[in-house]
């Protein structure tokens, strides 16, 4: 939909609460928690950035209530309907159907972006570099040639390293039998196998869209003395439960150091994928960089976390914006998609 020229005078920020999971994690509700906490944030910092600013719940009762919101823009925060699972598709699609501006991803590149095997195929069509894989839906009988261990083991279409534990790289068939089948029967979806890339982690921000696109500065993941002797990932613990060795001994740097020529490797790499995956507004790209310096690309986060204190907001900080001015600068960026005034 294209708008006559008007300025972004009122955002509404979007969001759903999860209260129950369809497996049996409980520690996966540490990554539901907070949805109106998040949204209360980014609408005080919009509202820091000048605009007017409410906030509406979106449960599958409130759906209905959509076409009746009155607000220039809709920052969409939801991962999903409600506590839905596989809806975060949804919110955009019923969005576009009211005919509704709203900021990140549609949903086309949301169905492709939360499949992890789909993505890598867009990655191996596109010449960008990701790891060798296989996807089983039942305990393997035997390992494709083209995999060695070690190997890491996830869920295929979980998101916060849900399923990711210190279990996840495996050396060994038996290894590899007992995470897959642990898999399978808690997340009832396949499992991604596919080769551990050791070396570093980093995390690529990018905001924008077509031409104006820009990588904002990447960040790495530093890991302390608990992973001496261990491999280097971050895990589900890491990453939600703050009294956890890994949680206390994983820090995000930035920038990363990386010399000049890798670097630009990286941002070219990364904006391909971006483009690629269907990336609008902003996403965070997840890549391993092997230690003769091939990076190699994980999975493509669209609508990605906010929250002052991740990684994003690191990156977005180390490029000048202050937190009220990096949720100003992405309500900007899609206002500009809608040709609004900005």
């Amino acid at each position: 939909m294209k708008n006559k020229r008007k300025k972004v005078k009122k955002v509404t920020v979007l969001y759903n609460e999860v209260k129950s999971l369809p497996f049996s994690d409980k520690d996966a509700l540490l990554t539901e928690e907070g949805g109106r906490e998040d949204a209360a944030i980014i609408a005080r910092a919009l509202s820091r950035d000048g605009y007017k600013t409410e906030i509406f719940k979106l449960t599958p009762e409130t759906v209905r209530e959509v076409n009746s919101i009155r607000t220039d823009l809709i920052f969409n925060l939801c991962d999903g309907i409600g506590s839905f699972p596989r809806t975060e598709h949804k919110v955009p699609e019923i969005l576009d159907h009211h005919q509704k501006p709203y900021t990140g991803a549609n949903a086309s590149s949301l169905i492709l972006t939360t499949n992890k095997v789909l993505t890598k195929k867009v990655f191996e069509q596109n010449g960008i570099p990701t790891p060798s894989f296989a996807v089983f839906e039942t305990v393997p009988q035997d390992l494709p040639s083209r995999l060695e261990f070690p190997l890491f083991v996830k869920p295929v279409a979980e998101d916060c390293s849900l399923g990711i534990s210190a279990n996840s790289v495996v050396t060994s068939y038996a290894r590899l039998k007992k995470e897959v089948r642990n898999l399978l029967k808690k997340y009832h979806q396949p499992v991604l196998v596919e080769e551990y890339i050791a070396g570093r982690e980093l995390n690529v921000l990018i905001i924008g869209n077509g031409r104006e696109a820009k990588v904002l500065p990447i960040s790495e993941i530093d890991f302390g003395e608990f992973y001496i002797g261990r491999p280097k990932f971050v895990d589900f613990k890491a990453k939600w439960v703050e009294n956890s060795f890994s949680y206390k001994n994983t820090t995000g740097i930035c920038p990363a150091p990386l010399s000049k020529s890798l670097q630009k490797k990286i941002e070219n790499l990364a904006l391909k994928a971006y483009f690629v995956c269907g990336g609008r507004d902003y996403a965070r790209i997840d890549i391993r960089l092997r230690r003769d310096g091939i990076p190699y690309f994980l999975e493509v986060n669209l609508n990605c976390d906010l929250s002052p204190e991740m990684g994003e907001s690191r990156s977005a900080n180390t490029f000048g914006l202050d937190y009220n001015h990096f949720i100003g600068t992405l309500t900007a960026i899609a206002a500009r998609r809608y040709n609004f005034l900005v």
